[in-house]
């Protein structure tokens, strides 16, 4: 994938990265490619969602489509006040939801999709995961030249292997792993062996937030050093085609 500019910026977390935005439970960022506009979740606060992507200058009406992680409360409260702004985008979402969301959700969009289990390509590039485990919950894979961008909503199916089935599937090392990363409920050991094989896979840099929990944080932190990005709301990473840029 020849990438000139792609950016990820945060705009709901309940980690805070930028003291101008407001925080609430819930996770959502944008993605910005030079051709598609991508919003991942919506959080759970529409009015809180639409006000952080004010001050950030970030237009919905840009917005092409609108990718839901799964059918958690703090994922998707938000997109009722995102199709208000800009119905013309595409969605994509699992089975998790329930058919009468999905249904109701095709009258106020363009059009929605459902993943299933599989690895799939949505745009050019740009893959889900397939739903994974009990919650049926998909990830983004942005697939570049220099490895992939993986983006987890919470990771509740377990995001080594949702890091190892993106590295299997598609060939490549794993320049980010930005998230949610549900290891809050995890003792240490648990923690450090999940860090273990996600370095084994070759990841090189990770930017947990949301889910991760305070504890595992500072764990991957040591364990990642220089490579550790502080997560939350507000944190932009950038990417020039070779090497990320954190803002």
């Amino acid at each position: 994938m020849q990438t000139n500019t792609l950016q990820i910026s945060v705009i709901f977390d309940n980690v805070c990265g930028n003291q101008q935005l407001a925080s609430l439970w819930g996770f959502s960022c944008v993605i910005q490619t030079p051709k598609h506009t991508i919003l991942f979740d919506t959080g759970s606060n529409g009015r809180l969602l639409l006000q952080n992507l004010a001050k950030k200058n970030l237009e919905l009406s840009n917005l092409n489509n609108i990718f839901i992680s799964h059918a958690h409360w703090d994922h998707i409260g938000g997109i009722d006040s995102v199709l208000e702004v800009n119905p013309n985008v595409d969605i994509f979402v699992t089975s998790h939801l329930s058919k009468n969301l999905i249904r109701d959700l095709g009258t106020l969009s363009n059009s929605v999709t459902v993943i299933d289990n599989s690895l799939t390509e949505i745009l050019p590039n740009i893959y889900s995961t397939g739903g994974m485990g009990d919650e049926s919950e998909q990830s983004l894979i942005i697939d570049t030249d220099e490895g992939l961008l993986i983006i987890a909503g919470c990771a509740h199916s377990g995001i080594e292997l949702i890091a190892k089935r993106a590295k299997e599937k598609l060939n490549k090392r794993i320049l980010l792993l930005l998230g949610g990363f549900h290891l809050h409920n995890k003792e240490d050991n648990e923690v450090l062996k999940i860090i273990n094989t996600i370095k084994q896979l070759d990841t090189k840099y990770v930017c947990p937030s949301h889910c991760t929990g305070e504890r595992a944080t500072k764990l991957f932190k040591e364990a990642f050093k220089q490579h550790h990005i502080d997560g939350g709301v507000g944190v932009e990473i950038g990417f020039d085609g070779e090497e990320l840029i954190v803002k």
